[in-house]
């Protein structure tokens, strides 16, 4: 979820791109998994329309890939390669996430046991929070649906993301272009081998799909791809000989949206597994492509939409707290979980969504931003 460059100009599109990706997340959270009525009624059929929200997380995994992967392309020769970069993501993501899993502690030691009557909040939970500190917690489950699962689990993400960063940097430095683009295609591969033997021969196999890294290597890879094909130019090339091709290929892929949506929207089960992560990774690299090949075309000019801009900008801080600003604020207002489905159970869906955004605000002015603009002051080299 963590924001960031490509190491020479920044691309404002791909703001907008991590503004859909943190507003697809929202929806899921605020309109789909809340009770939002009646089966067959407008409001169910209405928050049933954003169950693929999960899918944002893929595109902010192939956004990762793409940005990520063009600093370490651009600083492969530098000689403090590594310090640098690690020192740049530590500013950038370590303060506020540590920050957070610290007031959850704070929060279940102190008034846990008033929490417990409005969610399950038990002292126990405390020995799964070294876990997150180590960004580890992509391979374990929290108990579902208690204090510390509406706080911590959207963060499964960013164990992801840490153990991306700690693989990508070597590779990219060390290996030929040649030997990276095979190892990537590789990766591309494997990964949706490598679901299909979890899914069925490890236990909790289809929670184990969608959160370990390894599972999920396909989207970080397809970004790496793209940022080596768009510095290289081939796929400028490419584009400009096949450009009907492509926009046919994109219109196959993005038909199958509104398929996911209705029957397989469900991220564990085997569908999605075997190839609908990689069907979705491919569409968003193809959508992330085309605002960089049709820089002045309505996507791009789309995607650079103040709105979406902001949201891009302020997205690593939403994306943490959103779930728990959610609940917590249904559970103490309404004393039930979040609703939509008539007035006042809306109105504080609202009032959560206004106080995630104020929060993350408030974040980006006074740490993120500031600790960005530290991170920056060391230098590639």
């Amino acid at each position: 979820m963590p924001g960031g460059g490509t190491g020479s100009a920044r691309i404002s599109q791909l703001d907008g791109l991590r503004g859909i990706a943190i507003l697809l997340v929202l929806a899921v959270h605020f309109l789909n998994d809340s009770e939002h009525g009646a089966f067959g009624s407008f409001l169910y059929r209405f928050g049933s329309a954003f169950r693929l929200g999960w899918a944002g997380v893929d595109l902010f995994f192939v956004l990762s890939g793409f940005l990520i992967g063009g600093i370490l392309l651009d600083a492969r020769e530098s000689t403090n390669y590594f310090r640098v970069f690690y020192t740049r993501r530590l500013f950038r993501i370590v303060p506020i996430y540590y920050s957070w899993i610290t007031l959850f502690v704070i929060v279940q030691l102190s008034v846990g046991g008033w929490l417990s009557h409005l969610l399950p909040a038990q002292s126990s939970d405390l020995r799964f929070v070294p876990l997150f500190y180590l960004f580890l917690q992509n391979y374990f489950q929290v108990p579902f649906g208690s204090l510390i699962w509406v706080w911590l689990t959207p963060t499964w993400s960013l164990g992801v993301e840490e153990q991306f960063y700690i693989v990508a940097p070597p590779l990219i430095r060390f290996l030929s272009i040649k030997t990276l683009k095979f190892v990537l295609l590789a990766t591309i591969f494997i990964a949706p081998v490598l679901r299909l033997l979890v899914f069925f021969f490890v236990p909790g196999g289809h929670d184990a799909i969608y959160t370990w890294m390894p599972c999920r290597a396909d989207s970080l890879a397809f970004g790496v791809v793209a940022a080596v094909a768009w510095r290289d130019g081939s796929i400028r090339r490419w584009y400009d000989s096949h450009r009907r091709f492509f926009f046919i290929s994109m219109a196959i892929l993005g038909a199958a949206i509104p398929v996911f949506i209705k029957w397989k929207f469900d991220p564990h089960t085997l569908v999605m597994g075997s190839f609908g992560y990689t069907w979705l990774a491919v569409f968003f690299a193809g959508l992330l492509l085309l605002c960089l090949l049709e820089p002045d075309g309505l996507w791009a000019g789309f995607l650079r939409m103040s709105f979406l801009r902001e949201m891009g900008k302020l997205s690593y801080c939403m994306y943490i707290i959103h779930l728990a600003v959610l609940n917590l604020t249904h559970r103490v207002l309404l004393h039930s979980r979040p609703r939509i489905y008539d007035f006042r159970g809306a109105a504080v869906s609202f009032l959560a969504l206004f106080l995630t955004y104020a929060i993350a605000k408030v974040s980006w002015i006074y740490l993120e931003h500031p600790l960005i603009r530290r991170g920056h002051a060391f230098t590639y080299r």
